[in-house]
Formats: C-alpha cells, structure tokens, sequence
C-alpha cells in the first residue's frame, strides 16, 4: 500500500491543520483512494494529477474532514462514502461549531456540501483501487465515526477516533464519552503492530497507544 499525506490547511488557519491521504496499490498505480479532503481542494488535485480517484471516503462528517469533498468530487467524478449517522453534519457544515465557535461557524458556513453517493455501514467491506478496507463504526467523537481498517497491511485510518497520545473530543454535537470508550476498547483488539494513521497529527501504532492506557478514556 502507498499512503501520501497531505497536511491541508483549515479555513484559511496555519494553526488548524487536517490530514487527507491517498492511498494506492502501489506508487505506480493509477488509482487511489482519498480519505478526508478537509480543505484546500486545488492542493489536493494538485497532487493527484492525472490519477483516477475511484473513492472519497470521509471518517466523519466534521468540517475540517470534509470541506474540500465536493471539489474534488466534482472535479474527479469520484463518489463520496461515509456514515449515515453523520449526515446531519454534513448537510449543515457548521452546525456542530456554532455553539463553540461562532465566527470560525461563519467562514466555514461558506463552503459547499459534498453529495453522499453511499452510506457507509458497519462491517461492511470495501474494495476500491485495488483495495480492501474494513468498515469499523466507532462513534464516540461523532455518531457516524468510521474507521478504514486494512487487515492484509495492518493499516488503520482513524479520522477523529484515535490520535497518537490520545482520543478525539466528545463534546461536539453527538459527541459521547461512553461511545468513546467503546470505540477505543474494540480498537484496541486489532493487532499490535497496526499502523494508524489519524485524522489530525503523526501517525502512531495500536501497541503504542494501548501501552499508553488507551482503553482508560
């Protein structure tokens, strides 16, 4: 597997930084997979030149995670996967930063709602340039967290669920501490040497993190 990081930038916010990936078979494949386009569409496709995306899949419905789906989308023809719990979210951008965050809400509210082309749901399997992911549900910092789990490679992609140190925040709109914890323990049963790749942050491994006490949220 070929995983690139491209660190994007928040609304504009040098301090608020989002990783999109794009995943291949291989460098030399031709299609990709790419994982939460939060912002900064022209960067993205920038990067993604003249490769095919075959599908953008979103972790969670949180703006910095998905800001940039409907350019890429409209640009590439790709289809938008994610959970059904978080559609709320994304037909609102700002609904879970109004209460907290009044002004980023604003700038936000500007952007363009990606279309979902398919609902996402627990257990299910999906092969997509050559891939296979794993869908794991794991709310806890939204309803409709999910997780893309390679079991052949033993990669994870996280979104906001799990961080290298620590976990996402619960007190955003369906936020819930207790579905947190649940997440993290079930997390905590893949092997010890899955690589994680989170939505925020450096990369860790579910090892490292379950020394670190990860099931004690």
């Amino acid at each position: 597997m070929n995983i690139e990081t491209i660190p994007v930038k928040i609304a504009g916010n040098p301090f608020f930084m989002a990783n999109c990936y794009l995943v291949s078979s291989s460098p030399e494949s031709k299609k990709v997979v790419v994982i939460d386009p939060g912002d900064q569409a022209e960067l993205i496709l920038n990067r993604l030149g003249d490769r095919e995306v075959d599908a953008i899949l979103l972790t969670h419905g949180h703006y910095d995670h998905i800001g940039a789906a409907h350019a890429v989308a409209g640009s590439t023809g790709a289809q938008v996967y994610a959970h059904e719990g978080d559609l709320p979210l994304i037909v609102d951008f700002a609904k879970t930063l109004k209460d907290k965050y009044p002004h980023f809400a604003k700038r936000v509210a500007q952007g363009e709602t990606p279309e979902l082309d398919n609902y996402l749901t627990e257990g299910e399997t999906l092969e997509r340039a050559n891939l296979t992911f794993d869908v794991l549900h794991t709310p806890g910092h939204s309803l409709g967290s999910v997780c893309f789990y390679n079991a052949q490679e033993s990669i994870l992609f996280s979104g906001d669920t799990l961080f290298k140190y620590t976990c996402g925040r619960t007190d955003l709109l369906g936020g819930d501490p207790q579905s947190m914890h649940d997440s993290l323990a079930r997390l905590s049963t893949l092997p010890p040497e899955t690589m994680v790749y989170p939505g925020h942050e450096d990369t860790t491994t579910i090892g490292e993190e379950i020394h670190r006490g990860l099931c004690e949220y």
